[in-house]
């Protein structure tokens, strides 16, 4: 059902469109206006048939009596179903007819605050053309009241109808220059595999950290043989996956590991060796009971102290603060065993800041 017929109006209807001065439609929204409008559709491309959703947004900046909002539906656009944001009130719009102008048009009547927001969306279909267009929406929103041509603010969107699918071009000439049943009937297998190519073109996103979708950041992580802790938050996930090769290369060092636990725990830490304290290297250096490598006789031992801050997510009551640095330890301790050289032992100091 059209939006004509889902309103009952007529052709003739004596209503005039929303205009500045001299009949010129402004393109642009005015930013010192008491209003702010956003015009987008749903896709910038199509064929005669399919289905097309625009968008509009009226969001009040400072505090109006009422406004009205109109949608062009341009020559090679039918209107369909539409619906508007429930704080609008009265959802079913107004058909204007002007010339061969057509507009859908809301009409707020009640003060508005500031920072209010009414979002609309009107579906349109693409006509049959036997030439590629290019058609033009405009939404443009106006306070109610005296006309004050400078407080109006519209935005346009563009649509593009081509006449013929893109796959035509893969046959012959003679069926592209004759039979136009066949470009029209290869519409149908674009449409269907538009969302395939869609994914292809864009493949190389899914192998980036920072733009591949959250449920196939495992996927990605085991082609560096890394395994991602769940309980980790997406975004320290990403910048751990970003580093996983820069971190591998230096996997059993001081470097990596302190690398390593700032990404988790996104705080200072210093990792420190121990050395001998009592083994000389020279010509009266002797090896015997009395002789050990590292401090206090503990050979292969490094000490990791991260700063961080006492309560950073904000936890409520003793018991739930207790529970978070329990959990924060473990998980750091999970890192360091994973990470460290089998042979060595730690020591961890959590210091607060």
């Amino acid at each position: 059902m059209s939006l004509a017929e889902q309103t009952g109006l007529a052709n003739n209807m004596a209503l005039e469109p929303l205009e500045p001065a001299g009949g010129q439609v402004a393109r642009r929204p005015v930013p010192a206006g008491p209003l702010a409008i956003a015009h987008v559709s749903s896709a910038s491309r199509c064929y005669p048939g399919e289905i097309v959703t625009l968008y509009t947004r009226v969001a009040v900046r400072d505090a109006v009596p009422g406004f009205a909002v109109q949608i062009s539906v341009p020559q090679g656009l039918a209107a369909g179903p539409y619906q508007a944001s429930s704080n609008h009130g009265r959802i079913e719009p107004e058909l204007v007819f002007v010339d061969d102008d057509r507009y859908v048009r809301w009409t707020v009547d009640r003060g508005l605050k500031a920072n209010e927001v009414f979002e609309y969306e009107l579906k349109v279909a693409a006509r049959p053309t036997l030439t590629d267009i290019v058609v033009e929406s405009q939404a443009m929103a106006r306070p109610t009241g005296p006309a004050d041509l400078d407080s109006a603010a519209s935005e346009t969107a563009s649509i593009s109808v081509k006449a013929k699918g893109r796959y035509i071009k893969h046959l012959p000439r003679v069926f592209e220059e004759q039979d136009e049943m066949m470009a029209r009937f290869l519409m149908l297998f674009e449409s269907f595999w538009a969302p395939i190519e869609g994914q292809i073109d864009a493949i190389h996103n899914y192998f980036d950290p920072a733009l591949t979708p959250p449920d196939l950041l495992p996927w990605l992580a085991s082609w560096v043989d890394l395994t991602l802790d769940d309980h980790w938050p997406e975004a320290k996930r990403r910048q751990l996956l970003k580093a996983a090769v820069s971190l591998y290369r230096k996997r059993g060092t001081r470097r990596g590991l302190q690398e390593y636990l700032e990404i988790y725990t996104g705080a200072q830490v210093r990792v420190s060796e121990h050395g001998a304290n009592n083994f000389l290297l020279g010509t009266a250096a002797r090896l015997g009971p009395g002789v050990a490598l590292g401090t206090l006789n503990m050979p292969h031992t490094f000490t990791v102290t991260v700063y961080l801050p006492a309560n950073p997510n904000g936890h409520q009551g003793p018991a739930a603060q207790a529970r978070y640095e329990a959990d924060r330890r473990q998980m750091i301790e999970a890192i360091i065993e994973a990470e460290k050289p089998a042979h060595t032992s730690y020591n961890l100091r959590l210091e607060s800041l």
